[in-house]
């Protein structure tokens, strides 16, 4: 059985390298296949002014935004090669992955659009962020088990903005699936505003970038997709639908 399994792991490895070969022969030199955190940042800023722009020209349908970042480990930098999730290690638990990992990011790709940090909410995780000027509001870390906070948020018991029909709610990173998963089965009025917000709100991701890994553990390369030029969209909590995207080794 072990030799079996080896024999399966060496394939896929296998397989996917091809498949870095592949892409990067296709994309050279294309932000869409970032090395970088700083990469991955220029890619989900291009894609989101994309996607704002649509909005600006009267599309309803790009207020409901997804972005995936590659989170930035400990002591790591912007300028960094992007490294699986998983070799990071957060004994400051999630509070530490949201002063560490998100926000840094979260500030860098919001920079350009004005917006400043207004808190945590839910236990430290989800970090939210403001731009007025641009009617953006962003969360961090949005996930099952913080739903509540979060449609607390959308409906507009932090402040008025969300609730706005043309302003732009952005989740980075959110790890919501759907309205059955959230909450327990007797919160029947939870369970139906998780139902309007999540699986009917009209989410779109708009950029991804996922580091994957090696059996080993070890860095294989950066999946990305986009949707930004798509008409489609997809759950909070699933994969979504995109135009492009590619692999970096």
């Amino acid at each position: 059985t072990r030799i079996y399994m080896r024999s399966i792991a060496l394939l896929v490895t296998r397989l996917l390298a091809a498949a870095i070969s592949t892409a990067a022969t296709v994309a050279a030199g294309s932000s869409s296949c970032p090395l970088t955190y700083a990469d991955a940042l220029q890619g989900a800023r291009a894609a989101l002014r994309h996607a704002r722009a649509a909005s600006k020209g009267g599309d309803s349908g790009w207020t409901r935004l997804m972005v995936e970042l590659p989170l930035l480990p400990p002591g790591g930098a912007l300028t960094n090669r992007i490294r699986p999730d998983s070799d990071a290690l957060w004994p400051g638990g999630v509070t530490q992955r949201h002063r560490v990992a998100m926000r840094p990011l979260a500030e860098e790709l919001l920079a350009s659009f004005g917006a400043t940090f207004l808190g945590t909410i839910d236990v430290g995780q989800m970090g939210v962020w403001s731009a007025p000027s641009a009617e953006l509001t962003a969360v961090g870390f949005v996930a099952d088990l913080s739903f509540s906070a979060f449609a607390r948020l959308a409906r507009g018991e932090y402040g008025g903005a969300p609730t706005r029909a043309r302003h732009t709610l952005l989740l980075l990173n959110p790890r919501l699936s759907a309205a059955a998963n959230i909450g327990q089965p007797w919160e029947r009025a939870l369970r139906r505003e998780a139902a309007a917000l999540v699986d009917e709100g009209g989410w779109r991701w708009v950029y991804a970038a996922r580091a994957l890994a090696q059996p080993d553990g070890s860095h294989l390369g950066t999946l990305v997709s986009t949707c930004a030029h798509a008409a489609g969209g997809g759950h909070a909590g699933g994969d979504g639908s995109g135009s492009g995207g590619g692999v970096a080794g």
